[in-house]
């Protein structure tokens, strides 16, 4: 149960550190206050509802420039109010890149990055979608030299098509990438993990350091057109733990910041975790989401 220890000491860590206390946590006025996601992958991938799905409700996407280019691009922007002061998380949507090349993929990404280097990139394809997996491959080199963690995400998995190629496709972009004798490799992950069963992960070669994962999630409930049968929501509240346990500790921290009014998945946190927080802890993180989410 090491593996597991690990998660849910860093969960709690930076719950602390996110306030979760009012006598605790870190100077608000000394963060940055806005937070950056990639989003990309082909048009009918699922990429609006999955950032639903993280964020705990829908955002609306709006042009809005990057940096000093004239050129908009389109984003969905997430703003609260915490503790009087407000937050704003930008999801950067890969549509409207043009020309769509590897050197204008490296440019748009170092963009982002010298605003605020981004929590990770999240690469959306569903079941009707098609990849072109050099750009996927393109993308997927110019995160790691910026070094960007990559979730490659097949979303709407109950979707009747007949493209049974998305995860295959996703395995071989990753086992693609090589830079000065360095790779992904596949990499174990505990049974205890909360998401072993849903995520596959990849490692750095040199550094050992986790630097993408492939999950399945259906975002929202599934409603077959044929039989009017219900498959609910499911994958999501292991993405978001996978990546809480995978990312840096200032990464956590702003992960929170995303996914700050999903209330349901701090309900499964809550859960999930009851047998490992003292009783202390977790009656002031299940008031300080009854609060906030």
């Amino acid at each position: 149960a090491k593996s597991d220890e690990r998660l849910y000491i860093r969960l709690e860590r930076a719950l602390k550190n996110f306030g979760l206390n009012d006598n605790a946590g870190i100077l608000l006025e000394n963060n940055p206050r806005e937070y950056h996601v990639i989003v990309a992958g082909p048009p009918r991938s699922g990429k609006s509802t999955l950032i639903g799905a993280l964020c705990g409700r829908g955002l609306n996407a709006t042009n809005i420039c990057l940096g000093s280019r004239q050129k908009e691009f389109s984003c969905f922007v997430k703003t609260d109010q915490r503790k009087g002061l407000p937050h704003t998380v930008k999801f950067w949507n890969t549509v409207g890149l043009d020309p769509w090349t590897k050197n204008s993929i490296k440019s748009y990404i170092h963009d982002i990055v010298q605003i605020h280097s981004p929590i990770c990139l999240l690469f959306c394809a569903s079941p009707i979608t098609m990849i072109q997996k050099d750009h996927l491959v393109w993308l997927i080199e110019s995160c790691i030299e910026e070094n960007i963690f990559c979730a490659l995400v097949y979303t709407n998995i109950h979707t009747r098509a007949r493209h049974n190629v998305i995860i295959p496709t996703f395995r071989d972009a990753l086992k693609d990438w090589s830079v000065d004798n360095c790779s992904l490799i596949p990499a174990t992950i505990d049974s205890v993990k909360p998401y072993a069963s849903s995520i596959e992960l990849y490692n750095h070669s040199k550094t050992n350091q986790p630097m993408a994962l492939i999950c399945q999630v259906n975002s929202i409930e599934h409603v077959d057109d044929y039989t009017s049968n219900r498959k609910a929501s499911s994958g999501m509240f292991e993405l978001i733990l996978a990546l809480m346990d995978v990312l840096p500790d200032d990464k956590i921290n702003e992960m929170i910041y995303m996914v700050l009014n999903n209330r349901s998945f701090w309900t499964y946190v809550g859960n999930t975790f009851s047998d490992v927080w003292n009783e202390k802890f977790l009656a002031n993180f299940r008031r300080w989401y009854e609060t906030y989410s």
